[in-house]
């Protein structure tokens, strides 16, 4: 049997930088050394020095020393620009020294013992050496005292005095591989930034914590004024008890529609609202927020395309006051710019205004404009990225709609192009069809995995007051196909006694198209064009189908109708 033994405590020290510390896995352990390494511009004196304008105190004060880098008054100039950097605390609790004159003219041995001098000194609990891969060019001059020697000694030097220390550098991939510096810090971390087709992504990577579990892969972050703001690829939201998850239905305040899906979407589960432009998906998205503000429950809208003042500008024109929901603290507007964003980011905000509106229900239109939005060496991880901010909304009882465009405007059903709609509990379809010379638009439920639904396709209209779903299309079948054609509501009859099934066919569908050319019908009939067109000229000759040429193409319509039945088949 394995005895039990208490392991030892090793302290994390927070960094300051928001969600680092989820990251390493924790925290930066206490007394390591740590070696921050990449390529110049990548933001690694910027890190450092949010960590130590953090972190120091009068009683643990910081020690920063620069080797042959920037000098330290661009280093002071620089870094003032964002919001961590406190100027009192410079040569109090973060003393800063210029070590780079002594590397240079007088070797690495005197150098360690200048570190040695400065740590007597100032007592640091945190140290920065930038460049320490100066260093490491600097020992290609001594034969006698070289990079490996001064890396062990100043490692017993920083753990004599429990120093938490940074070694930053201008590092390769390949060197992290072969330098001894690596072989000896406790902690690695790499910083990059992907330059593809004029965008710009920053990426991070805990390659090494001893001690700790780092999360794997690289983050995104981005630098602003506040410094570096980490956007971890897992970034779960609080856990919930089980009865805090609501049951129940989030429906669109849309009476037609929430009878179809008896009551609305699931709580917590994710609705896809598809269709081509200008059918409606926002506006059902803006009926599904303002529906769950007046019965309580707090919605967060992400929108790439238009400004939320837009949004706004449009709601007012239906009787909706989307600031004045804001101002109640039931709706927050998020809009991302497309302008390099990674996914990591994207979902950060999302979660970010989650848990500060402790919302309930989330929009995000729309899935083709997030896609678009972010740069493109993030766009093959685009899947899983949804995926994952699904997965963790769902968890949390938190109602999602996505609305996606796709180019069909008549003909064929696909409720995406980017393969994500396996994702989705619930699928909306909208689109237009053409029914006798006239377009309008038709919506249909077409999923819902845990509810029974209707599966009627019916007819909708938008209105000053919102979308309006009426009744189903009951006089026409193949609405779908984008070529409808009407059904008699009488028991099937010809239009006149002297008429084939095959050409009763045709002349419905004539009826429904009002006019078409052979193809068409051919297309709506399922039948050769040529045999159509034997159909038509005996229709034609015997007067129950007029022609003309327009455009160049021969037009058909129905001249006439049998007095004994009428279009509908009524007497």
């Amino acid at each position: 049997m394995a005895r039990h033994r208490q392991k030892v405590h090793i302290r994390q020290i927070p960094t300051g930088v928001p969600n680092l510390d989820l990251v390493l896995g924790g925290g930066i352990p206490a007394y390591s050394i740590n070696v921050v390494a990449g390529p110049p511009g990548s933001g690694k004196t910027t890190l450092v020095q949010q960590i130590l304008f953090h972190n120091a105190t009068m009683e643990r004060k910081a020690l920063y020393l620069s080797a042959l880098t920037e000098p330290l008054v661009k280093v002071l100039r620089y870094q003032q620009q964002f919001d961590f950097f406190d100027p009192d605390k410079i040569n109090s609790s973060i003393v800063m020294h210029d070590i780079g004159l002594v590397a240079r003219q007088q070797g690495l041995e005197a150098t360690l013992a200048a570190i040695s001098d400065l740590m007597a000194s100032v007592n640091p609990a945190f140290l920065v050496l930038d460049s320490f891969k100066a260093m490491e060019e600097l020992s290609r001059r001594d034969e006698r005292y070289g990079i490996r020697a001064f890396v062990h000694d100043l490692g017993t030097l920083l753990s004599a005095w429990e120093t938490t220390s940074f070694l930053v550098g201008e590092y390769s991939q390949e060197e992290i591989r072969s330098l001894p510096e690596f072989s000896v810090a406790d902690g690695i971390i790499w910083m990059d930034q992907e330059v593809r087709q004029n965008s710009a992504l920053r990426k991070l990577q805990a390659m090494k914590m001893r001690g700790q579990a780092p999360l794997p892969g690289l983050h995104s972050f981005r630098i602003s004024d506040e410094g570096i703001l980490l956007f971890a690829r897992t970034l779960p939201l609080p856990e919930r008890e089980e009865d805090e998850v609501a049951r129940g239905r989030a429906g669109f305040g849309i009476r037609g529609l929430d009878e179809m899906m008896r009551g609305g979407i699931p709580m917590g589960e994710t609705c896809l609202v598809a269709g081509s432009s200008g059918t409606g998906k926002t506006l059902l998205s803006l009926h599904f927020i303002v529906e769950g503000a007046r019965v309580g429950e707090p919605g967060v809208m992400v929108t790439f395309e238009e400004h939320p003042r837009e949004h706004e500008r449009k709601a007012r024109g239906f009787g909706w006051d989307l600031r004045a929901l804001e101002g109640k603290g039931l709706l927050k507007m998020i809009y991302l710019r497309p302008t390099d964003l990674s996914v990591d980011e994207v979902l950060y905000r999302v979660q970010q205004a989650v848990l500060e509106l402790r919302a309930k229900r989330v929009v995000i239109n729309s899935i083709s404009g997030f896609e678009v939005s972010i740069v493109p060496s993030d766009r093959p991880d685009f899947r899983e990225a949804l995926y994952r901010m699904q997965a963790t909304l769902s968890a949390h009882g938190v109602t999602t709609v996505l609305t996606n465009e796709v180019p069909d405007l008549f003909g064929g059903v696909r409720l995406s192009t980017e393969g994500v709609s396996f994702l989705a509990d619930n699928a909306i379809l909208l689109r237009y069809v053409e029914i006798e010379s006239e377009l309008r638009k038709a919506l249909m439920v077409v999923k819902m995995r845990t509810s029974d639904h209707d599966k009627e396709l019916r007819q909708y209209q938008i209105t000053d007051r919102g979308v309006r779903v009426e009744e189903p299309f009951t006089e026409y079948s193949g609405i779908l196909s984008g070529i409808p054609t009407l059904r008699a509501v009488m028991e099937p009859q010809p239009f006149t006694t002297g008429l084939s099934e095959q050409e009763d066919a045709l002349m419905h569908v004539l009826l429904a198209l009002r006019d078409s050319t052979v193809e068409q019908l051919a297309k709506g009939m399922g039948e050769k064009p040529e045999e159509v067109q034997k159909m038509l000229d005996k229709l034609v000759e015997t007067g129950y189908v007029s022609q003309s040429v327009k455009g160049g193409r021969t037009i058909y319509r129905v001249g006439l109708i049998s007095p004994v039945v009428s279009p509908k088949g009524k007497k």
